[in-house]
């Protein structure tokens, strides 16, 4: 019988302009209103209306819209309350699959390129080595040394010019990753957007970035990918 009073006591809170109000404005509320004529009695029927999901107590507070927080907690963790069957879950698994296979490719791309960039240097000194003790001699060489290292310096100061990084080993395996899987995408027609979506939507912890974090050395963001 008391529970046809919580519309005048929801009433006397004004729940539809506050979201929130302390635990004893509740039990004043209760005991103002008639629900309860002791202060033991208002705590009785506090719980009362937690129990029956009219209220949701939190330590010295009260949510009079426990469907609001209920959505705010679905927006954080949202795939312990999503259904076994939902849909998303099996379009966001495919996904993950797919995107983790791009990913794989584009890693061995990238790695393809790095040790074509070592074969290239070693080849470097190696004919600088033979052009310096057999074709020709230090003096003749030494100016041609001087000028490849320069430009290599050049080079790398104006990497730091565009890109705004330091020009490392890293970055650069980063940035062609990135280049790599953006070429990915386009060509099997993966679509990134969705991708982000239904991550942002289920919140899953099984994304490929991890594994290759762990091949590639380096943090990885999908964000970047888009940019």
């Amino acid at each position: 019988m008391r529970l046809v009073n919580v519309e005048a006591l929801k009433k006397n809170l004004g729940t539809e302009d506050k979201e929130v109000i302390l635990y004893r404005e509740l039990l004043e509320a209760c005991q103002s209103i008639g629900l309860a004529k002791t202060p033991e009695e208002a705590v009785a029927f506090a719980e009362v209306l937690d129990q029956a999901g009219v209220v949701l107590l939190f330590r010295d507070k009260v949510y009079l819209h426990p469907d609001k927080v209920v959505d705010l907690v679905r927006r954080a963790v949202p795939i312990a309350l999503m259904p076994d069957d939902d849909p998303s879950r099996d379009e966001l698994k495919k996904l993950q699959a797919r995107k983790e296979e791009i990913d794989l490719l584009a890693h061995k791309q990238v790695r393809r390129i790095l040790w074509t960039g070592l074969g290239l240097s070693v080849f470097q000194v190696g004919l600088f080595f033979r052009l310096t003790f057999w074709e020709f001699s230090w003096d003749v060489m030494e100016p041609i040394a001087f000028f490849t290292t320069t430009t290599s310096i050049v080079l790398g100061y104006a990497y730091f010019l565009f890109t705004s990084r330091d020009p490392t080993y890293q970055d650069l395996m980063k940035r062609l990753y990135l280049r790599r899987q953006k070429k990915l995408f386009k060509k099997y027609s993966f679509d990134v957007d969705r991708f982000v979506e239904l991550q942002k939507k289920c919140r899953s912890p099984l994304d490929a970035s991890t594994s290759i974090k762990n091949r590639v050395g380096v943090d990885l963001d999908l964000e970047d990918a888009l940019r």
